[in-house]
């Protein structure tokens, strides 16, 4: 093979590929591209995060004003609960007092309410402007029975009711410390076994100065400390039922009934809030509960706010008056 010939096969073997880098207009066209796709997914971040926390207000908005009505009835359907004891006695009330002796003349007292407008008592500091209710009722079990706070104890108020006929025309009922002597009234044997002892208590239920549904208990040693019941329950309005003609059912609703005995149910507004600020707050600024149109603070205006309301029947009352 011709030296020619040689180099021309040579000539037609493969050839080695030559490197090559990107462009700098290519490279900041990749760079565009890539913050246009970065600007985009954050976007798309920042705003299901935003939607998520307004889901997340809205849902603590829900819980705490449910749960609230939630607290209110379950206790309040109670009140006026003695026992068997069949017709309270009694007539004015002082709520504070811690004498167990006041407070048997005071049975028939069941529920009082303190108007957004009415001073507080000395044993009670409410958020002003929001309503308060004063409630009186037997515990729902007896001394005897097991459970937290059926025990009896020298610090609480009990009320015992005679089951014994001829003992119940003279002496229907005692309310006393606990371990009294003064409690004595017999069973329906009328042998001198010892009628049952309920724990008798008196509660106010209002909204603190730090937007809590809160609790208060007045016993024979005091006033106890208030119990935080739901947070962030701005406002209470209240409005009670009156059974005028006597058969159990509400002719009327009164924020300030002439008299108390009469009440059979109280109707119930609460603005539950936020624990944080919303973008979407702001919608609602007035809140009509009642004989009560709240205004929403400035300072507060940027918050998830809604209003509940309930009504609550007082059972027992109710029933005596239907029979």
């Amino acid at each position: 093979m011709t030296p020619s010939r040689r180099r021309f096969l040579c000539s037609r073997g493969p050839r080695r590929a030559v490197a090559r880098g990107l462009t700098l207009v290519e490279m900041m066209v990749a760079m565009v591209i890539g913050m246009v796709l970065v600007a985009g997914l954050s976007t798309v971040f920042v705003n299901s995060s935003v939607a998520r926390n307004e889901i997340e207000l809205s849902a603590d908005v829900i819980e705490n004003g449910q749960y609230a009505l939630v607290a209110l009835s379950r206790d309040l359907a109670q009140t006026g609960f003695y026992g068997t004891l069949v017709v309270p006695a009694g007539g004015a009330i002082d709520l504070c007092s811690t004498d167990p002796a006041v407070w048997a003349t005071s049975l028939t007292a069941y529920a009082v309410g303190l108007n957004n407008t009415d001073p507080d008592p000395a044993c009670l500091a409410r958020k002003a402007g929001t309503d308060a209710v004063f409630i009186q009722r037997a515990s729902t079990c007896t001394t005897t029975e097991a459970g937290a706070g059926c025990g009896e104890e020298a610090g609480q108020a009990y009320l015992q009711v005679s089951e014994c006929g001829m003992e119940y025309s003279l002496i229907p009922y005692v309310v006393a410390r606990g371990l009294d002597p003064a409690l004595t009234l017999q069973t329906k044997a009328c042998d001198g076994t010892r009628a049952p002892k309920r724990r008798l208590v008196r509660r106010f239920y209002y909204i603190s100065t730090d937007n809590v549904l809160s609790s208060v208990d007045i016993t024979p040693n005091g006033t106890l400390p208030p119990v935080a019941l739901v947070e962030n329950i701005e406002q209470m309005q209240i409005e009670y039922a009156v059974d005028v003609d006597g058969d159990g059912t509400p002719d009327a609703f009164s924020p300030t009934p002439a008299d108390w005995s009469l009440v059979v149910g109280a109707r119930f507004w609460l603005l539950a809030r936020s624990t944080t600020t919303s973008r979407n707050g702001s919608a609602a600024l007035t809140f009509e509960m009642s004989d009560t149109r709240f205004a929403v603070p400035e300072t507060t205006m940027n918050f998830k706010r809604r209003v509940y309301s309930t009504y609550v029947a007082f059972l027992t009352p109710k029933s005596r008056r239907e029979s």
